[in-house]
């Protein structure tokens, strides 16, 4: 491991696209610049996709039970998960990205992109 001071997560640009009202799940590795896994262990991962910066999230995740799980902590990977709810009624292009907090409250955004919703004929009941 590498001292406090020196260490950075790399950004990772991610762009996707779903359909409206599917289920997906995002998995992101966080690596440090020599690309290396992150140690994630009681760090928060916040997730957030919005139509524009500056505007409202239309949807969000957050570890601790609202659809972010670290999947391994020593590996540095985390899934994002979408349910149905979160995506039925919304269709075109968002910004999302995804900002974790260490416990010696260092904060970092490790994901940004664009994700893309296309509406479909059959919806979620």
């Amino acid at each position: 491991a590498t001292a406090r001071e020196d260490w950075s997560c790399r950004l990772v640009a991610t762009n996707f696209w779903m359909y409206a009202g599917d289920t997906k799940i995002i998995e992101i590795a966080v690596t440090d610049q020599d690309g290396d896994a992150v140690n994630l262990t009681d760090a928060t991962i916040r997730w957030r996709a919005t139509r524009s910066l500056g505007k409202t999230a239309s949807i969000t995740k957050q570890t601790g039970g609202s659809g972010i799980v670290i999947t391994s902590a020593t590996g540095g990977i985390f899934q994002v998960t979408l349910t149905p709810a979160n995506t039925e009624s919304l269709e075109g292009k968002f910004y999302h990205e995804a900002e974790v907090t260490f416990t010696d409250a260092t904060v970092s955004t490790v994901l940004t992109g664009t994700m893309t919703i296309r509406r479909v004929l059959i919806v979620a009941t």
